[in-house]
């Protein structure tokens, strides 16, 4: 009986055996295809890639916006794929003249990138810079709504309005035009003179709707301000130079004597030992 059982469980034994092998294998064969995959982010086109990181400034097209943000189509340093990379990677600052126009922007680091990523948006910046045998063309940029709001603009830098998508605000950092330090902050710089800077509305909505500053980076790439704050804060802005600044002295004023008042009540609060006793209390105490 007991050979009839074994026998019985050899044969139950090989007729399981290829299906478990099979099966074994195919397990194997999804194991290794899984961790051979390319991630999403490597996957990502190029092209989308551009869009996010670079496209507010330079321009979908590559076109860039005339001395403000320098083209990418047509220009013979982008073509150069270790000078992409390097420019990705590190950044640029320093004046520059892209097919004839002088730039004097300083374009910060893109972070948060993997390897295949900057290699995906190298590719790309390379094919715009070769794809004309010709300048390109300046082409004109996608500008903001031109109903901005000056007022609306000021309660958004100033943070009395809140960001629809709960972006910080532009106080948190900056101070502009009336906003000065007690309504604003010296962590940035001023940003009186960015309208200006950035050559009016174009550049400064094109930077705005996808700030590449490795601090503002981290805030808005999640939570991106929408047409109408851009145009309302490019207004504020561009009204910011007529405004009447806040007097400086009087700030730095306040600011002394807060801290005098801090320092005053510390001291007192370090030495204080309390109501000094009367003399008659100082016998009843002894008894």
């Amino acid at each position: 009986m007991y050979r009839l059982r074994q026998a019985a469980g050899n044969r139950l034994a090989s007729a399981f055996l290829p299906v478990g092998l099979l099966l074994v294998s195919g397990l194997v064969a999804v194991t290794t295809a899984a961790s051979s995959a390319p991630t999403i982010a490597q996957d990502a086109a190029g092209a989308d890639l551009y869009a996010t990181n670079c496209a507010g400034c330079h321009q979908p097209d590559g076109a860039g916006i005339s001395g403000t943000f320098p083209p990418l189509a047509g220009n013979p340093a982008a073509s150069d794929a270790d000078y992409v990379t390097t420019v990705i990677l590190d950044g640029k600052s320093g004046e520059i003249e892209v097919l004839g126009v002088t730039y004097d922007q300083t374009m910060p680091a893109v972070n948060g990138l993997s390897d295949s990523e900057v290699s995906a948006i190298t590719d790309h910046v390379v094919e715009l810079a070769g794809g004309a045998s010709e300048p390109a063309a300046p082409v004109a940029p996608v500008e903001a709504p031109e109903a901005g709001d000056i007022d609306r603009g000021h309660e958004l830098f100033q943070g009395g309005d809140q960001l629809d998508n709960g972006g910080g605000s532009c106080a948190s950092c900056h101070t502009a035009g009336n906003v000065g330090n007690l309504g604003g902050s010296s962590l940035g710089p001023d940003l009186t003179d960015v309208y200006e800077k950035f050559g009016g509305q174009a550049g400064l909505a094109a930077w705005l709707t996808n700030p590449p500053s490795e601090t503002m980076t981290p805030i808005f790439a999640d939570r991106p301000m929408t047409d109408n704050e851009i145009a309302d804060l490019v207004a504020f802005l561009a009204d910011a130079p007529s405004q009447d600044r806040p007097n400086d002295a009087v700030d730095w004023l306040l600011f002394t004597g807060l801290a005098g008042l801090i320092v005053l009540i510390g001291g007192m609060a370090a030495f204080w030992r309390g109501p000094r006793r009367t003399y008659a209390e100082t016998l009843r105490s002894k008894r």
